[in-house]
């Protein structure tokens, strides 16, 4: 009994609506317009579609190069530093202990070679005694290079993106990095590398998330210099080349940056099944606004012919294997066969058969929508009110499909 008062109330709500909705509303579906146009000769691109990360051209992921305590934390998150700015530095007690050390031993060595060469002691001990200045001065090298270290300066220009020190932490020396390209500095195990971290655009953004995906103490992103790393389908990326224009257009924004294929990746990247292909944009210049993280949509331009017949696509028609446009011939419709080449963006370039100044029928198609569509509001609200009790049990009516 339930059930069946629920479907009576829909059924009525329903009939109610269908009895009083505008006439305008029950006329739906395809709705055709043909139009008589001059054809013109104009410009038509190919392009091939992909999504991208925006990220920094440069990331500098920077270590202290040696061991100690640190002494001092020159710079914060969100702080723009120049190249050869102080960072850090570390307590440089024992490094010039170690290097006094290393030099006190080169200067016995040369003492001691001098005096055997004047005591015409043999080739053997000669040669013994060079070896030993040989050694003792990479000692003397190493030792100056250590104390350098001591201080970790920036190896580019741009954003201090994360700090991971503290004053009287204890850190110890890296040295090596993973980078596969190098930005490093005397000072510290550096890396430039194009796609991590992240960037400020007109200010800082995101430090947090350069952070989170490293383990630097600190790490700089270049700003004002970007890339898009995007992926492009199999079947799109063997139309690439570097150095293809491409528009790049950041999420939530109306207006476009313009970039080219820096680089196209070889080995692809497979999910589900479908499989993908890296490939590097550089974005042209030094666009204000853009953040690093952020998504963007890229469209790359493998092919483009300027000064060519183009209609709209619609105006081409397709029987049996043959292409053809409908002439206006003094208002009489000739069909005219053509040759067609390119079709993008809603036009297709016409190869041969057709000259520009000429007037064609162009069809376009649009679709009125369902029930609903352009109207305010929507189905009311099927309310019931109290109605049914019995049996120790009651069934009450509330609202039901909202308007």
């Amino acid at each position: 009994m339930v059930a069946a008062i629920v479907i009576v109330l829909v059924g009525a709500g329903v009939g109610i609506w269908f009895a009083t909705r505008p006439a305008s509303a029950s006329a739906t579906g395809v709705v055709t317009t043909t139009t008589v146009q001059t054809v013109t000769t104009g410009t038509i691109s190919q392009t091939v579609s992909a999504t991208g990360t925006i990220e920094p051209a440069t990331t500098a992921n920077l270590d202290f190069a040696v061991s100690g305590r640190v002494t001092a934390v020159d710079v914060v998150a969100g702080q723009q530093v120049a190249v050869g700015q102080t960072l850090a530095t570390v307590d440089p007690t024992t490094l010039d202990a170690a290097l006094a050390q290393a030099q006190a031993t080169l200067a016995n060595d040369q003492a001691q070679l001098a005096t055997d060469q004047a005591a015409g002691a043999s080739a053997t001990q000669i040669a013994l005694d060079q070896a030993n200045i040989a050694s003792a001065q990479n000692q003397v090298t190493t030792a100056q290079a250590d104390v350098t270290d001591a201080t970790l300066v920036s190896t580019t220009a741009g954003t201090v993106a994360s700090v991971d020190l503290t004053v009287g932490q204890q850190v110890s020396g890296s040295s090596s990095s993973s980078s596969s390209a190098s930005s490093s500095g005397s000072a510290a195990t550096g890396s430039g590398s194009a796609g991590t971290g992240a960037s400020g655009g007109s200010g800082f953004a995101a430090s947090a998330a350069a952070s989170s995906t490293s383990t630097s103490q600190v790490v700089v992103v270049s700003t004002g210099s970007y890339i898009v790393s995007a992926s492009v389908s199999s079947t799109g990326v063997s139309q690439l080349v570097v150095g293809d224009q491409a528009t790049i257009t950041p999420s939530g924004a109306t207006t476009p940056v313009y970039g080219t294929v820096g680089s196209v990746g070889l080995v692809a990247t497979t999910t589900s099944g479908v499989s993908s292909f890296p490939v590097v944009i550089d974005v042209t210049g030094s666009p204000s606004g853009l953040l690093g993280g952020s998504s963007a949509d890229v469209s790359i331009i493998v092919k483009e012919l300027q000064g060519v017949v183009v209609v709209p696509t619609g105006a081409v028609t397709y029987t049996g294997g043959t292409t053809a446009v409908t002439l206006d011939d003094s208002g009489k419709k000739v069909t005219q066969p053509v040759t067609v080449g390119i079709a993008a963006a809603g036009d297709t370039q016409i190869e041969s058969g057709l000259a520009a100044g000429q007037r064609i029928y162009v069809t376009t198609v649009s679709f009125r929508g369902p029930l609903g569509t352009g109207r305010t509001g929507g189905f009311g609200g099927f309310g019931g009110a109290a109605g049914f009790s019995g049996g120790g049990r009651s069934f009450s009516g509330g609202g039901g499909f909202g308007g």
